[in-house]
Formats: C-alpha cells, structure tokens, sequence
C-alpha cells in the first residue's frame, strides 16, 4: 500500500469514530442511548437502514456476484418495496403506539416474557453470527494487504466497532452510519469510473456494455417459472419479500434504526426511501462487477485471486500443477480475447450469423476456463 492508501485508511477510520463520539456526547439515559432522543430524520433513518443492511459483504461480494453471474441477482430485491409498505402501515403503528424500545417488548406483550427473552435470545445468536462474517470478510482483505495476522485484525475491527458502540448507543451508529454510506458508495463509484478508464483504448464504454451483454451479464429478469432458478421475478418478488418482511420487521439491527424517528410519518418515509433506493444502488454495484468482467477479457486475470494462498500453492509440491493449469488458462484467455474482438466486428458490420458463432465461442471456452478455476480452488 502507498502513503496514500494508509493516509485515507488511517483517516476514515479514526475520522468516523471520533465523530460518532463527539456527536454522542452528553446524558445517556435508556431513551438517548437506544433510541437516540427520537430526533431522526426520515432521510438520516433511511441511510442508517440501507447501511446496516450494505455491510463490508455487499461491496466485496457483490461485485463477484455479477463478475459470476451477471446483474440477475438484482431480482432478489423486487420485493423490497412491498415489503417496507406493509411494515409502514403493520408494524410500525404497533411498535409506535406500545413505544416499545426492542421488537421484542411486543412479543412480551402479545404473548409473555419467555416468548420475549427466546425471540431476544435467538437473535442474539443469529446476529452474533452475522457480526462474526460482517468482520471476517474485510478482515481477510487487509491481512491480505498489509500483511498482517488474522486473528488479530479480526480483534482490532471489532474493538473499534465496540468502542464507539457502546461509546455512543444507537445515535453514534446512526451518525457514523452517513459517513460510512459516504465513503463506501464514493468508493466504488470511483472503483467503476478507474475499471472503465483502464480498458484498452479502442474499447469503448459501449463496446464494454456490448460485450457484457453477449456474455449474458446484463441479463436482469427472467420471468420462467423454475424453482431450480435462485434468482428470478418470482423468487424476488415472493420468498425475498417474506425474507424482507422477516428482517426488516423482526430483526432488532434493523428495527432499532426507524425506532429512533422523530414520529411515526418520518419513520415510515425512511422506510420508503430504502425501498426506493437500495434496488438502484444494488444496480450501480453489481454494473461495476460487470465492468471488472470486462476488464479481465482484455487482461489476464489470475488464476486465482487471492493472491497469497495462490503463492502458497506454488512453493508447495503442486506447483508443476499450478503452473500447467496457469497456462492453460492464458491460452483460452488469448483466444477468447481475440474472438470478442472479432465479435465486436462482426456486431458493427451487422454480420448476424458471424455474431452468434463467436458469441457460442466465447461461451464455450469461458465454460472452459471456469472448470480451471474450480479444479485450482480445489
């Protein structure tokens, strides 16, 4: 890492702590540290609840997701906005009117306190976990980068994360939440912008556009009604709106941020507002994973991409392996390179029948290639 990357690192992180602090500073009582005085603004719930959904995973997987399959799993979010209707006129009249301070006081006073506690303590567990995955997966990305220990900077992510937590109760995640949202989005914007500036220069942004496509990227709904298909309309708008129901109703992460509005209408328009948004900002990250698709037609993409375990593989006794395997993969790589370039051709010279044997090339030898790719994760 430059000078500069540490700078930036070094500076979001103790920038974003401080602030959450500082903006939190003052009485904690049980009303200003779980529900932040009531004194949030319908935009503000709105980014808190689309950044504690957004953790560190979708913007280092999500991206892998389309670089895989393509931008179908947007479909997953289709029945985002019905769900967050139903729980703006459901549940949160409920929760408003009981002023309850967990989704699980309601179950208390529904049913009776071992109901409460065995919801309390099933999240506990479920989220524990997630927080526990939330963690690791940037953490395997800066032990990769700096060469540090992995344990140890899974304990140094989740001790900064705990101190401004408790430091400063819901209303310093809320506020810190902003910057994160900030950061996070201004990041992978400029990822998307640098991918596309780094493309060979006779390739245009719509020649990458083109190419994705032939290579079924940018396929975004399919209506066939397979159950064998995870992604779908009709997965999307049924089984992920229960899912959606589910988490953005019950799960105590999500509902703890539209508890802390200053009145039922400005938690309901947060609501709606991550309802609007999230399906066009999980777009914008799954395109620029299509991009890093694009990018990796015209340059050879590693073999595999962790680079560590990769040498590993190298200085162990399957190194001659590796390294057939590895020129393998350039040999299909250059050939499927050339046959997009002719495919970009043929599609300018409207030469149909030219387009679809070079688009079946294509396929067949990325087909190729990902069978190399499994036999090396393997």
């Amino acid at each position: 890492m430059s000078n500069l990357d540490w700078f930036v690192l070094i500076f979001t992180l103790v920038s974003i702590v401080t602030y959450g602090i500082w903006k939190t500073r003052g009485a904690k009582d049980l009303q200003s540290y779980l529900k932040g005085n009531n004194d949030a603004k319908w935009w503000g719930i709105g980014i808190s609840i689309m950044a504690t959904q957004a953790s560190a995973i979708t913007f280092l997987s999500t991206p892998g997701q389309a670089y895989t399959d393509g931008m179908r799993f947007i479909q997953f979010y289709f029945g985002l906005p019905i769900a967050m209707i139903i729980l703006s006129v459901t549940f949160l009249p409920i929760f408003y009117k009981l002023k309850v301070y967990t989704a699980y006081e309601y179950l208390e006073t529904r049913f009776d306190l071992k109901t409460r506690t065995l919801a309390a303590f099933l999240f506990l567990i479920q989220r524990g976990l997630a927080t526990g995955i939330t963690i690791y997966a940037p953490s395997i990305i800066l032990s990769t980068l700096l060469n540090w220990n992995l344990t140890l900077t899974n304990i140094f992510i989740g001790l900064l994360v705990i101190l401004y937590t408790v430091s400063g109760g819901t209303k310093a995640v809320t506020q810190t939440q902003k910057q994160q949202m900030a950061v996070m989005m201004g990041g992978m914007i400029l990822a998307g912008i640098l991918v596309i500036n780094m493309l060979p220069n006779n390739i245009t942004f719509l020649d990458a556009v083109n190419v994705a496509g032939k290579m079924g990227k940018l396929n975004l709904v399919n209506f066939d009604f397979d159950l064998d298909d995870r992604y779908n309309f009709w997965t999307g708008t049924t089984a992920a709106l229960f899912l959606f129901l589910s988490y953005f109703g019950t799960d105590q992460s999500q509902v703890q941020r539209y508890l802390t509005g200053k009145s039922l209408a400005q938690s309901r328009l947060g609501l709606i507002m991550n309802g609007l948004l999230k399906i066009p900002m999980q777009l914008i990250i799954l395109f620029i994973g299509v991009m890093v698709f694009v990018f990796y037609q015209f340059n050879t993409p590693p073999i595999f991409f962790n680079k560590v375990e990769l040498n590993n593989i190298k200085s162990s006794n399957y190194s001659e392996e590796i390294n057939n395997l590895e020129n393998q993969f350039k040999v299909l790589h250059d050939k499927k390179t050339v046959d997009i370039y002719s495919l970009l051709d043929a599609q300018k010279n409207e030469d149909k029948g030219r387009v679809q044997e070079l688009k079946r090339s294509v396929l067949s030898i990325e087909s190729k290639m990902h069978e190399i790719n499994n036999n090396v994760k393997t």
